[in-house]
């Protein structure tokens, strides 16, 4: 048998092999020299996927890394809550001014306005969605409507359209 003590021997076979990047499912942690980094970047307005990028990870790891970090998750908040004010005030000195869009836009978001002058509440709570139908019309009606929409959508694909004659 070998001389090789218990001890050496397991420390011996305890040796990882090389990893593989492509199936490597260990954690990313942000080293504490590039948190500086980031924060300014937040701070700065640099898009989150640029900074995702930078970091060479991809955006679903970068936003795990958002929710975990809590200086990543303050200063993006600050940035956020500073650029709605900044983008608040300027729209509201463009309605201010008359903008007629802005003033329409301002109505809407931020007081709940609505063409009918009724304020409606237009929250979708455990749905999929908002489904808009067009007012009631007779099938013939939405018809003819549908083939003017998408009349220079088939203007160009007359090779993809099937052959009128055929019975």
């Amino acid at each position: 048998m070998s001389s090789i003590e218990p001890t050496e021997h397991r420390a011996e076979h305890s040796k990882t092999a090389p990893v593989d990047a492509r199936t490597d499912r260990r954690k990313v942690v942000i080293a504490s020299s590039e948190v500086s980094t980031i924060l300014d970047a937040c701070r700065r307005g640099v898009p989150e996927t640029q900074i995702a990028r930078s970091l060479g990870v991809n955006y679903r790891t970068w936003m795990r890394i958002r929710t975990q970090d809590a200086r990543i998750a303050s200063a993006l908040a600050e940035t956020k809550k500073i650029e709605e004010e900044e983008l608040v005030s300027l729209l509201m000195d463009k309605a201010r001014a008359g903008d007629t869009t802005a003033l329409i836009f301002a109505l809407k978001g931020r007081h709940g306005y609505r063409d009918s002058g009724v304020n409606v509440d237009v929250s979708v709570k455990n749905a999929g969605g908002v489904l808009v139908v067009p007012a009631p019309q007779s099938a013939s009606a939405w018809e003819a409507q549908a083939v003017i929409g998408q009349a220079h959508h088939r203007e160009n694909d007359s090779a993809l359209r099937p052959p009128t004659d055929v019975k």
